[in-house]
């Protein structure tokens, strides 16, 4: 529902709290969080407002590592000062791009890992900067997962490109390494990034003694992979990647831009938004609907990673690649990697019910853009629907302040 999706001008003043409410009816995927704030958000997520948030099901319990094989990696980077602070700079409003590069908050960790089939779930949380993971000896990675859960089929890869906020799980075989071996994670970068000395090392791994209980391993990499359908969404519709053109009820066309010093999409700001009481759209699909979108990258010389709040989305061509998807975005996609002149056209299915219609956000995930001011939104449904400002529940008082959970929520038993 919009009311819990992170809206731009839903913010929560000092000495309030709002509940959030997330039933988790989707298919097994890695998600995150991070904070939204319009005009902050670049530094807030910079400075660390960011999460994990996976969900799990049968199906991928069943196909894919589980507990210690198991691992998230977020990768970012970072600019520091010469007392160990945090430094930001934003390059008038074009983007941050750090020398440091930081997993799980680490400078270039090294893991320790067994001879075993590790899965990695890749979160790129930098703020600006896209990557080009590769492994250090030329062996592929297995690709099992994207934004929006698994994939119909495995893929070996030797790199894949990264933007901000994307999401690719990757299962790594180390099971013919000698203990004492070690492998790097290194990034082979992509155009319009500023690189530094050592921005081309992301971590390393290094192989340890098998020992202790192999629960959650698996023993061979899959060549498909099984949903049981659960790609369907518990209020019904139709699977991501079960989605067609003939399907689609409307096309439409994202045009990225840089005009007047200003990042827009189809000449808009979010400003515009503002503005308009917050009533301008891109589209205002009905619930269930299925929407052809064209993202199209005119900016010149940039990249934007471009995120569609709600809607998991099946890209079915490229300008790039022969007119196809890479290999690694063959799966559930909500990020789309808009490089230098490219565009992407995606199927997606706004799988809201009636009671999740509402006003959702699209901008790029390149935060600094986002924050000056490269956001617009669509509406599925009745505008008014569940107003993610002003819609119930509220933002409570907090009492004494400071603390949590607060003494009563209305429309939850007393004590919840």
């Amino acid at each position: 529902m919009p009311q819990y999706d992170g809206y731009a001008n839903d913010f929560t003043a000092p000495g309030k709290i709002k509940n959030y409410h997330y039933p988790n009816w989707q298919a097994a995927r890695t998600l995150w969080y991070h904070d939204h704030n319009h005009h902050v958000t670049a530094q807030n997520v910079y400075s660390g407002l960011a999460a994990f948030y996976p969900l799990s099901d049968e199906f991928d319990r069943a196909q894919l590592p589980q507990g210690e094989f198991d691992v998230p990696i977020m990768i970012s980077d970072a600019l520091f000062k010469a007392d160990g602070s945090l430094g930001y700079n934003d390059n008038d409003h074009k983007g941050l791009w750090g020398d440091i590069i930081l997993v799980n908050g680490v400078p270039w960790p090294t893991m320790k890992v067994k001879p075993r089939i590790y899965r990695f779930r890749v979160l790129n949380a930098s703020i600006s900067r896209s990557y080009r993971p590769t492994l250090s000896n030329g062996e592929p990675v297995h690709l099992v997962a994207t934004d929006g859960g698994l994939v119909p089929k495995v893929q070996a890869l030797k790199s894949w490109r990264h933007g901000s906020a994307e999401r690719y799980e990757v299962l790594i075989d180390f099971r013919r390494y000698r203990a004492g071996q070690t492998v790097e994670l290194r990034n082979l970068s992509n155009k319009n990034n500023i690189d530094f000395r050592n921005t081309g090392k992301i971590m390393r791994f290094e192989v340890v003694a098998d020992s202790g209980p192999a629960a959650g391993s698996i023993s061979s990499i899959p060549a498909t992979l099984d949903d049981g359908g659960a790609r369907h969404p518990a209020r019904g519709g139709i699977a991501t990647m079960d989605l067609t053109p003939d399907m689609a009820v409307a096309k439409r066309d994202l045009k990225l831009l840089r005009k007047n010093s200003q990042w827009t999409i189809n000449g808009v700001t979010w400003d515009d938004v503002e503005k308009s009481g917050f009533t301008k759209l891109f589209s205002n699909p009905k619930p269930y609907d299925v929407e052809q979108w064209t993202i199209i990258n005119a900016s010149g010389g940039w990249f934007h990673p471009v995120h569609v709040h709600l809607a998991d989305s099946k890209i079915i061509g490229r300008n790039t690649n022969g007119g196809k998807p890479f290999l690694w975005e063959t799966g559930p996609k909500d990020v789309f990697y808009a490089g230098e002149n490219e565009s992407i056209t995606v199927l997606m299915q706004f799988n809201t019910g009636e009671d999740a219609g509402g006003r959702y956000m699209v901008h790029c995930h390149n935060l600094v853009h986002e924050d000056h001011d490269m956001m617009v939104q669509f509406s599925v449904g009745d505008l008014r629907n569940n107003d993610p400002v002003t819609t119930d529940p509220p933002v409570l008082d907090m009492t004494p302040f400071g603390s949590f959970p607060p003494a009563y929520r209305p429309g939850f038993p007393a004590g919840t």
